[in-house]
């Protein structure tokens, strides 16, 4: 190790640690959207009787539907590139060449359902945030509580 190599797990150490969310703040922070997407949808119930409520809401879905067709399009054609690397599996002249392509397959397809789930768990937090921020354009207004000085 060169002197360098030593300095390193040192500095490392002593950085500044960028605070990292614990996986009880995730949760948290989901349900405090669903619980003010609720909110935001209970406020919003008078606004329900305006057909531009109504239409806007059609948009915000058939956006979020296009987005899912969108990754869906993707896995689609990330599945048939591993079908088709599956097919070239008996091609391997050797017990360790077939060994080798099963280990990486395998691995691929979990790849691959990984970034599935990491793609719908975006959609899905993307789909709380912009339903919140719409449900309060649509939401009316409430007028400020006055309180009488006597």
């Amino acid at each position: 190790m060169t002197h360098a190599d030593h300095a390193l797990p040192h500095a490392l150490a002593h950085s500044p640690a960028i605070p990292k969310p614990s996986h009880a703040q995730l949760l948290g922070n989901l349900a405090t959207r669903g619980e003010h997407n609720f909110g935001a949808s209970l406020a919003m119930l008078p606004a329900l009787a305006h057909t531009e409520t109504w239409l806007s809401l059609t948009q915000l879905q058939a956006a979020s539907l296009q987005k899912l067709m969108a990754q869906q399009d993707g896995w689609l054609a990330q599945w048939q590139g591993w079908l088709h690397s599956a097919c070239q599996l008996s091609q391997a002249n050797t017990v360790s060449k077939l060994l080798e392509q099963e280990v990486n397959l395998t691995l691929r397809a979990v790849q691959i359902m990984g970034q599935q789930a990491v793609d719908l768990a975006t959609l899905q937090e993307n789909l709380e945030v912009n339903y919140g921020y719409w449900a309060s354009l649509h939401t009316p207004a409430v007028p400020a509580m006055q309180h009488d000085a006597d």
